[in-house]
C-alpha cells in the first residue's frame, strides 16, 4: 500500500474540515446577537408604544430614548 493508502484518508479529513468550517460560519452568521441594534430597535418600539398610550411622560420618553441610543 505504501504512501498512497493514506491519501484518501487525508483528503477525507481535509474535506470534512472545510465542510465543518463553512457550516459553522453559516450558522454563526445567521444567528441574531443577544444585544445590539436589534435589541435596541425592539426596546425603542416598546418605548414609543408606551408613550403613545400615555403610560409615560414626554420627559421620561426622551430620557429613556437617549439612553437607548447611546
Amino acid at each position: 500500500m505504501g504512501g498512497f493508502g493514506w491519501w484518501p484518508l487525508i483528503w477525507s479529513l481535509i474535506l470534512l474540515s472545510v465542510v465543518l468550517i463553512v457550516g459553522y460560519a453559516v450558522y454563526a452568521h445567521g444567528r441574531t446577537p443577544a444585544t445590539g441594534r436589534s435589541g435596541t430597535d425592539t426596546a425603542l418600539s416598546t418605548l414609543r408604544s408606551r408613550y403613545a398610550r400615555g403610560e409615560i411622560s414626554e420627559e421620561e420618553f426622551e430620557e429613556r430614548r437617549r439612553r437607548l441610543e447611546e
